[in-house]
């Protein structure tokens, strides 16, 4: 019934093996399309950094009333001014940390109550009850000291990719230890399935015996209690049996969680040869020549990475600064706004200015511990990174005899099952000539089945060792 049963359910679902299993895993498991938006998050965030090179547009539009005392032009009789001002900016910082800046501004001026004999006496083309000025200005400004030619934008490019390259590398081990344990409970489904299929054959096989003796002693060739004893061992096999099915349907729920099937999809027929040996390096990321490092080892020494460029940064930002600037504007004048304006591009009257200016933070015990932690966090990241690394060619160095080790058990386990197989059916056909007792029977048949049971474990076992090559990436030395 239950091997009627098994064929059943490969018939319902479709073959899959080892690496469509896994590909299937990546495409429908939520936590891989989770850790995939992760790593996209980071590759956006490295990229966002360069928002303050961004192009900047800015507009002002102000309407002020002004009637605060003593106002300059209370000798002409005004007591309130009125303005409207325009403005319109275009900034940008290049990676070279140098700032430009375009500006076009205009402004009407409109002066109330004002004394026209006392206006009469200023030069002419002098506007005061209502005029208009304008002005198109260029702004440079750049530093020589802390951020020289882009030297902070250099800093932080490298360290927000370093820092990007850390956090993709952490999200991908992530993604590596959830294949792990996708291909592990493959295996032990492998296993599972096998333990089954071994289980029904030893009961069938404990079933022919009990017939068999039945026979016998129905003859009087055997006693009784050879029957109780055969017996008793297909009793033996129904409970083996029944604890294999259960295993069998819990690894077929693990498996179904892992491939995220609805309750009315089919499961699929897993193809994998458990026998099948696999080298551990073929796991192994990157390929090539290099060393081979744990990757939490690299995400580490990536970390360390980041933090010794933030210390860099954060003394860059600390340190005194120099800023040569200089801006050019032209400046138009006119009875009204409109006017104003269209004198923009005359020169002969410009505003032009150029600027040194210089900081200097002292150097008091806030400012002398904010470098003192980055560089300490800095040295920390580093010996953690570095005792990582050794811990990475000792783990690697353990896998490597492990899976070495296994090899030989599984040969060795497979001789010894191959041998008790052997030795069953000798023993069975001992029995049906006669010249056997039914101990030597059941004794054969346990031994037969245990040793081939154990030979699958090891093999499962030694395939999901070897899954573990996937903890482990190739980086230049």
């Amino acid at each position: 019934i239950v091997v009627t049963m098994l064929c059943l359910w490969q018939a319902q679902g479709f073959a899959m093996d080892l690496p469509q299993y896994l590909n299937t895993v990546e495409k429908k498991h939520k936590s891989f399309q989770s850790l995939d938006a992760s790593i996209d998050a980071a590759e956006d965030r490295r990229v966002s950094g360069d928002v303050d090179l961004a192009p900047e547009l800015t507009f002002d539009a102000k309407n002020i009333i002004d009637k605060k005392e003593p106002n300059q032009l209370a000798q002409f009789g005004v007591d309130e001014s009125r303005i409207r001002q325009y403005s319109l900016g275009l900034n940008k910082k290049f990676s070279t940390g140098t700032r430009v800046g375009l500006s076009a501004n205009a402004a009407e001026f409109e002066n109330k109550n004002l004394n026209s004999a006392a206006a009469a006496s200023l030069p002419a083309g002098t506007f005061l009850d209502k005029y208009g000025t304008s002005s198109l200005g260029i702004s440079i400004s750049q530093s020589l000291w802390k951020d020289f030619f882009g030297n902070s934008t250099r800093l932080r490019w490298q360290r927000e990719s370093q820092a990007s390259a850390a956090e993709k590398a952490q999200y991908s081990l992530q993604k590596r230890q959830l294949l792990i344990a996708a291909e592990a409970t493959y295996w032990d489904f492998m296993y599972a399935q096998e333990d089954l299929r071994i289980q029904q054959t030893s009961l069938d096989r404990a079933k022919k015996i009990e017939q068999w003796t039945t026979r016998r002693v129905r003859d009087g060739i055997s006693d009784r209690t050879d029957l109780l004893q055969t017996q008793a061992l297909v009793a033996q096999r129904q409970m083996q049996l029944l604890t294999s099915r259960n295993s069998f349907q819990s690894a077929q729920k693990k498996i179904r969680d892992f491939l995220e099937l609805e309750s009315n999809e089919a499961l699929p027929s897993l193809e994998g040869k458990i026998s099948e040996i696999r080298p551990v390096t073929a796991l192994v990321d990157g390929g090539g020549k290099g060393k081979v490092v744990q990757l939490e080892a690299y995400v580490s020494s990536l970390n360390a990475k980041t933090k010794e460029l933030s210390a860099e940064t954060t003394v860059d930002a600390n340190r005194p600064d120099l800023v040569l600037s200089g801006s050019y504007n032209t400046n138009g004048y006119d009875g009204t706004m409109p006017d104003a304006i269209k004198e923009w591009d005359k020169t002969d009257k410009p505003t032009t200015v150029v600027g040194l200016s210089f900081r200097y933070a002292f150097g008091t015990n806030a400012k002398n511990s904010v470098t003192s932690a980055v560089r300490k966090d800095a040295l920390a990241a580093k010996l953690q990174s570095e005792r990582k690394m050794l811990e990475s060619e000792s783990a690697w160095s353990e896998l490597i005899r492990q899976n070495s080790e296994l090899s030989k058990q599984v040969e060795a386990a497979t001789t010894l099952s191959n041998l008790q197989t052997n030795r069953a059916k000798a023993t069975v056909d001992k029995f049906n000539k006669g010249r056997s007792i039914t101990t030597d029977v059941v004794n054969a048949e346990q031994d037969a089945a245990n040793a081939e049971l154990n030979m699958t474990k090891l093999m499962s076992e030694q395939r999901k060792l070897e899954a573990q090559g996937r903890l482990f990436v190739v980086i230049e030395e």
